[in-house]
């Protein structure tokens, strides 16, 4: 038994906070991601597409959506191939959302309530498996639809279970409404082959044998949604066999989030963006995505630097991203400076007579004597820091005091010079 597994379309999601042009561009990548994973299903020859939920992203439906759905949903029905979507929590079957609008075609089978239903799939006269599902009826599930689904027979054929749900100890789960809660233990005992889920949105394989598997959204659609996202082929060779499980990367548009590093040497706006796009260059080399993707980037910059204080102003930072969309050829650029720190060398300023130079010379002669016990050169006790272990023995007290010293140089001689709002007069 051969499936595609797909799920999260969240088709006509608002993108809200983004220009319309953008908007307009998020929505039609998840209706091409729909289309291609149609297409991949025809190429593939799938016995069946299942959607585990959240085709629709809630009640909007746009004519461009509706449009796109009974366009594609025609077009795909002289292959013959099945459709199975069992409804989520955004596209619930009291209602069904967006999707009440839509004249479902004879091939689409639509699983809206918490009673499972089995489908028998067939190729040509002979019979190839049965998938068994169980839909949202309402926007806010709060039993385990899982409990409901019986033990598949014992005849000789693969069994398949398709739910929207949360598994609790799924990794992203946290980041999800606890929506149709199940368990990994349930579901691996409950004598199915596999499990199609959908709900969370990162893709993970929660067990081999039998075969759990979240497939991911099937567009990302914020920076949390990054990396490579699509479908799953799925290839089940017998009753009791590790299903066979490739993922397919079908989205148009990827969110990626850029960590760099070393900006010591960047001094100007143009070499700044250099030392971005270098990094930019070097990721793609590993992981270039599809032909023709287009990339959200949000660019995480750190480390010492001497733009410190101007990366501090959100209007610059605009600026810079809206060089780095050029520089990159990227759709939109984010940029975040939280941790950038001044590109100070306290060296310089050790031998200076006045405060700056008495105080880091002290921290560093603290620092380096393990036989010094910094509360007493500082005369402070535990109750006067916050978060210091209270009642305890003078060497942790010390290790305390050590750890917060480590590199506490830096950010003593940034107090100093004030170089957070440019006046560089506080210590000469």
């Amino acid at each position: 038994m051969r499936l595609l597994h797909l799920a999260d379309v969240h088709l006509d999601t608002l993108f809200a906070g983004r220009s319309e042009s953008l908007r307009q561009r998020l929505r039609e990548a998840s209706r091409e991601a729909f289309r291609r994973a149609l297409r991949l299903a025809v190429d593939r020859r799938v016995d069946a597409i299942l959607i585990a939920g959240d085709l629709f992203d809630g009640e909007r439906l746009s004519f461009q959506t509706e449009g796109f759905l009974r366009e594609e949903l025609e077009e795909l029905a002289p292959t013959g191939i099945p459709i199975l979507y069992a409804t989520g929590n955004h596209d619930p079957g009291d209602g069904l959302s967006g999707g009440s609008r839509i004249s479902w075609p004879a091939h689409l089978t639509l699983f809206q309530g918490p009673e499972p239903r089995s489908v028998e799939l067939r190729r040509g006269e002979s019979r190839v498996g049965t998938v068994t599902a169980a839909g949202h009826a309402s926007s806010r599930e709060e039993r385990d639809l899982s409990a409901l689904f019986p033990t598949p027979p014992v005849d000789g054929l693969p069994h398949v279970a398709m739910l929207h749900t949360q598994v609790v100890s799924a990794g992203g789960a946290a980041e999800h409404d606890s929506y149709a809660p199940s368990e990994l233990a349930r579901l691996r005992d409950s004598g199915y082959d596999y499990w199609a889920l959908g709900h969370i949105h990162l893709r993970q394989e929660l067990a081999s044998l039998p075969g759990i598997q979240f497939p991911g959204n099937l567009q990302g659609r914020n920076p949390r949604e990054s990396g490579a996202k699509g479908a799953l082929l799925v290839e089940i060779a017998a009753p009791g066999s590790a299903p066979r499980v490739e993922f397919v990367e079908l989205a148009p548009i990827r969110w990626e989030t850029l960590d760099v590093e070393d900006l010591e040497e960047a001094g100007s706006l143009g070499a700044l963006v250099e030392r971005v796009r270098r990094t930019w260059e070097g990721e793609r080399e590993r992981d270039p995505g599809l032909p023709g993707a287009e990339w959200m980037v949000r660019v995480n910059l750190s480390g010492p630097s001497p733009l410190h204080s101007i990366l501090k102003d959100p209007g610059e930072r605009l600026a810079l991203a809206e060089a780095l969309g050029q520089a990159l050829d990227v759709l939109e650029v984010e940029v975040r400076a939280g941790g950038v720190r001044p590109a100070l060398d306290p060296a310089r300023y050790l031998e200076r007579q006045d405060a700056a130079g008495e105080v880091l010379r002290l921290v560093g002669e603290l620092a380096g004597n393990p036989d010094v016990l910094p509360q007493e050169v500082l005369s402070v006790t535990p109750g006067d820091l916050a978060g210091a272990p209270v009642d305890s023995e003078p060497a942790l007290l010390a290790a305390y005091l050590r750890g917060l010293l480590a590199e506490g140089d830096r950010s003593l001689l940034e107090r100093f010079l004030d170089t957070g709002s440019g006046n560089r007069g506080g210590a000469r």
